[in-house]
């Protein structure tokens, strides 16, 4: 699940794609964001303590952020067709 290099995306989307999953949790989250986990996980913050997407917190490229999406889903989709797929020969 790699939604892409970390410099093509506003700390806005990133955040937003955290809350997808993305970046996974703790420690992992913290190695795969480096130097933009403070950042990224404070916007995090806000949106669920407010239940809104703070001004100011960066332009969101709706394109670059659902290319994200999809690219994340699509992993996702692969290891459960091959999933699927597996079971369905043994039996």
């Amino acid at each position: 699940m790699t939604p892409g290099k970390l410099q093509t995306y506003s700390d806005l989307e990133i955040a937003l794609m955290i809350l997808l999953g993305c970046y996974g949790n703790g420690q992992q989250r913290k190695d795969m964001l480096g130097d933009r986990y403070g950042v990224c996980q404070s916007i995090v913050d806000y949106i669920v303590n407010n239940d809104e997407i703070p001004n100011g917190s960066g332009n969101l490229d709706p394109k670059k952020l659902q290319d994200a999406v999809n690219a994340v889903f699509e992993d996702v989709l692969k290891d459960v067709k091959e999933e699927i797929i597996e079971k369905y020969e043994k039996k």
